[in-house]
């Protein structure tokens, strides 16, 4: 392989591992595309395709506010136990912590989902609305 590699036009290579499930949805990818040898194919998408970049940086920020309802849950819970009596205040102050926590949850991991989803369907359809250049 020595000389021959020399005088490709493209002498290059590099290599790539895939899961089962990645090479599944690689083959499904190569056959939405009209079956081209898979070299033209990895070549045309890596020379071509734009890359799709999601953010989480806010995920901490999320993992804290979880913190701190879990935090005021634990010391209604607490509370409730000592005195074995529980107020409605306590009653409201919970049904207050589970509303944000679902809040977060929905402003948050919701949105993620929704994000990833929308990047799925660029990575299969080749659409590149709405990605990072």
């Amino acid at each position: 392989m020595g000389n021959y590699a020399g005088n490709r036009s493209r002498p290059e290579r590099k290599y790539v591992t895939l899961s089962r499930d990645e090479l599944n949805f690689l083959t499904l990818r190569i056959a939405k595309s009209g079956n081209p040898p898979f070299t033209t194919f990895a070549r045309n998408s890596l020379l071509t395709s734009k890359m799709v970049h999601i953010e989480f940086t806010d995920t901490k920020e999320m993992l804290g506010q979880l913190s701190r309802i879990g935090n005021n849950l634990n010391q209604i819970a607490h509370r409730a136990n000592e005195t074995e009596k529980v107020t409605g205040e306590d009653m409201a102050e919970v049904k207050n912590e589970v509303y944000d926590l679902f809040s977060v949850i929905n402003d948050h991991l919701l949105h993620r989902l929704d994000l990833v989803r929308r990047y799925e369907r660029v990575v299969l359809n080749g659409n590149h609305e709405n990605t990072r250049d």
